[in-house]
């Protein structure tokens, strides 16, 4: 999800040893970068739409969001396992990070209330979730 320009997209797909990688993204000039770059990408809006699949990778997309429940929540319906990297809000990470990094707290709330029993590990001004419905981690 938030394809970008596929480069993290791919690296992720050979990680997590994918036979298939789909990738989506709300900027037709991305997803056209994207298809570039070897990933079957297409446009979407994951305010108004989720696709569905085994595994959902979203690499810093929900701090651009202004509906970041309804998509946790969506994900949570469409797929069984979740991999999400966000920025936490922090004083310096403004200068970094586009969009609105979320706080810790609200963060916290969402994963616990629609992907329960999720790890979730910090690591300098970001944070790593790892989700399976059949807690298989």
């Amino acid at each position: 999800m938030g394809c970008g320009d596929g480069r993290i997209t791919k690296e992720m797909g050979q990680i997590f040893k994918a036979k298939k990688v789909r990738g989506f993204d709300v900027y037709p000039s991305l997803v056209k970068r994207a298809c570039h770059n070897g990933v079957d990408a297409c446009v979407m809006d994951l305010e108004n739409g989720m696709p569905r699949g085994e595994l959902a990778v979203m690499w810093g997309v929900l701090h651009h969001l202004k509906e970041r429940e309804t998509c946790i929540k969506r994900i949570s319906e469409n797929y069984s396992m979740v991999f999400i990297r966000e920025p936490i809000k922090t004083i310096s990470l403004k200068v970094f990070e586009m969009g609105d990094p979320i706080e810790k707290e609200e963060f916290e709330r969402l994963v616990n209330k629609y992907l329960p029993g999720a790890q979730i590990l910090y690591y300098s001004f970001c944070v790593f979730v790892f989700y399976s419905k059949n807690g298989v981690s």
